[in-house]
């Protein structure tokens, strides 16, 4: 740094006023150098510096190694500075904030993000994520929280299929698609024959599915109908390719929120990512 600077302005005053640093502590620290070196870097003339062949061999070597070293440092710092974590429940990325983010990176808000999806709360609620989409009762110790939507369940299907399963006398009952309970306040099939009271399915047949998300896919197939979140699969509704049961909606009191950590606050790019996807619910 005491050579680079001496070399660009060929006086060690100078040199010493860009460092905030004495001319002698610039001057000592070159003169350190070339006997370390062996070899003479500068010629004083004065308060003039002539750089030696040396000197300027090691100048050019020199700029170099400090021009990939700003560039590494200007890389990390704005990757620091706009990546947005964010983390989402694995259905809800799937079905609803996917299509957001990317309509959100054709946007003039546009920013870097990185998705996290999982479905266990603690690998949600990690320190280091800007934004969190969680499913439950809006009470996350330790975050903020804005309500996206209220979860309403109701069993989907293609219309085929939902045809065939309000004909009671139909012979041809199309599976219930059923799937693991993740947590404790998922709905599946019995959580929405209670909810509901309804037991005109108590007896339909079942097809079990890996995930929600296999039921989802499966229901669009017309292999079953399936529980389906109402804006989860608003674009599926809206076009047609599933519709709900009449009468069959049950609104669970829980929601899908928005959180982010009450002990920090938010980068402006996490901020505008945030009202982004508030403002599209």
């Amino acid at each position: 740094m005491f050579f680079e600077a001496a070399m660009r302005h060929r006086n060690f005053t100078e040199a010493a006023e860009e460092l905030f640093v004495t001319q002698a502590a610039v001057s000592k620290r070159v003169r350190q150098l070339e006997d370390w070196l062996g070899a003479r870097l500068f010629e004083r003339e004065g308060r003039k510096l002539w750089p030696t062949d040396a000197g300027l061999y090691l100048a050019e070597k020199t700029g170099a190694t400090l021009d990939f070293l700003d560039q590494a440092l200007r890389a990390i710092k704005a990757e620091q500075r706009s990546l947005v974590r964010i983390a989402s429940v694995t259905t809800l990325a799937a079905f609803w904030l996917q299509p957001k983010l990317r309509d959100f990176a054709l946007s003039d808000e546009a920013c870097l993000f990185n998705l996290i999806t999982a479905d266990e709360i603690g690998d949600l609620l990690r320190p280091e994520h800007d934004l969190v989409v969680l499913h439950g009762d809006g009470r996350f110790p330790g975050w903020r929280c804005e309500l996206l939507f209220q979860e309403v369940v109701v069993p989907v299907g293609t219309p085929q299929v939902i045809e065939a399963l309000d004909d009671a006398k139909s012979l041809n009952r199309p599976p219930l698609l059923s799937y693991p309970r993740l947590a404790p306040n998922w709905i599946d099939w019995q959580g929405w024959m209670q909810g509901t009271g309804s037991q005109t399915l108590r007896d339909w047949p079942s097809r079990h599915c890996a995930s929600y998300n296999q039921s989802i896919g499966r229901a669009l197939k017309g292999q079953g109908v399936a529980l389906g979140t109402v804006p989860l699969l608003q674009e599926e509704m809206s076009s047609g390719q599933l519709v709900p049961l009449d009468g069959g909606t049950l609104s669970t009191g829980r929601g899908y929120y928005l959180a982010w950590p009450e002990t920090r606050s938010l980068s402006l790019e996490a901020e505008r990512l945030k009202s982004v996807l508030l403002g599209s619910n």
